[in-house]
């Protein structure tokens, strides 16, 4: 990258790693660093597999790092209850009352949001160390991989699970994460990026300026503690309805809680469209596509401005988007299948492929 933060040409491709700092307990915190051929810069912490910085040019070159996030690893352990940057599981989403039924069996998870359990709660998988292998391809992609291993009984959940996370930049400015997941018994796993996503720049403000567009027919139902009930309902006539783009001013305020919906994607297997969010302050556009068959998308509702991120920045409320691909939380509703067999393992991709439309007067 060229002075000022302009991309220079030719830019090479390139995949580093250094010490981030250290853990409570004394545990060394690893920062991969990712440099696409096309300007796009990553950087990945081995603790919670977080996306600490995602740095994306706009049509002039600028790059700006477009995702919240903390500054020191004292912060990401202690402070961060909103999941910035992390893999959310072993089951991303809301868990009812903590119930985790399928197959005949119950097991009851802790529960740490309103009476259900959220991301894994305390022991999610947000709080484990990964570790990390550099990964290059003949095309001029680079990435890493991150690998942990979720014991038998870790989180409350039953079952040996590997499971690794693959974070990839390619040379047109796509960011590529994919998951698999091998289980030595029956077990669910739904695995979701928590990235939260200010085009303009992590803590430029809100973003209720950017433009959304999510391609479902519907949202999954909740009640008033977010509780998924495992009925849809159509988005038509409803303000969940973003199939077409819609600019966020006009649309949070008669969102539930202000929060943001489930959505269930369309049920053609593999890579689907799922959302498209244009920022017209810069230019920025990001389209996610993914195998999953749900897409929460969250405007970031419960941030106050009391947060101090990257860069002595505060992130005010709707500082940033979620757009977190997964399957359903509940493996004993009719939604989708999320357990993993020992004899077959899961694996999913989610895309986001950015690039710019450029800036409107």
């Amino acid at each position: 990258m060229g002075k000022g933060g302009i991309v220079e040409p030719e830019q090479l491709a390139s995949c580093t790693y250094r010490s981030y700092g250290y853990l409570a307990d004394g545990s060394e915190v690893e920062a991969w660093t990712l440099r696409g051929a096309g300007g796009m810069e990553m950087e990945i912490l081995s603790y919670g597999a977080a996306i600490r910085r995602l740095a994306v040019p706009d049509g002039d070159g600028h790059v700006v790092d477009v995702v919240l996030g903390h500054e020191t690893i004292d912060s990401w352990e202690r402070a961060n209850e909103s999941y910035f940057g992390v893999i959310a599981g072993r089951i991303a989403g809301r868990v009812p009352g903590g119930h985790l039924a399928f197959e005949g069996q119950v097991y009851q998870l802790a529960c740490n949001d309103r009476g259900n359990h959220l991301h894994g709660a305390d022991g999610g998988l947000d709080k484990c160390l990964w570790e990390g292998e550099p990964l290059t391809g003949e095309d001029g992609t680079v990435g890493v991989r991150m690998r942990y291993r979720s014991l038998d009984g870790e989180g409350g959940y039953p079952g040996t699970v590997e499971i690794s996370a693959t974070f990839q930049l390619t040379p047109d400015n796509t960011f590529v994460f994919e998951t698999e997941a091998k289980a030595d018994q029956v077990t669910p796993i739904s695995l979701a990026q928590h990235s939260y996503f200010n085009l303009a720049g992590a803590g430029h403000g809100s973003a209720e300026g950017h433009v959304v567009q999510i391609f479902a027919e519907e949202v999954m139902r909740t009640d008033e503690k977010m509780t998924p009930l495992g009925v849809a309902e159509a988005v038509e006539c409803t303000a969940a309805d973003l199939r077409q783009p819609r600019l966020l001013a006009g649309v949070i305020p008669a969102l539930w809680q202000e929060h943001g919906d489930l959505y269930r994607l369309s049920e053609e297997v593999g890579l689907k469209l799922a959302a498209r969010v244009f920022d017209p302050q810069s230019g920025r556009v990001m389209q996610v596509s993914t195998t999953h068959d749900f897409l929460q998308f969250y405007t970031g509702a419960h941030l106050d401005g009391s947060l101090i991120g990257k860069e002595d920045r505060a992130y005010p409320k709707h500082g940033g988007l979620c757009f977190e691909c997964q399957g359903y939380p509940d493996p004993s509703a009719d939604c989708g299948d999320i357990l993993v067999r020992p004899e077959q393992a899961q694996i999913h991709r989610t895309i986001y492929a950015f690039s710019n439309e450029g800036i409107r007067s």
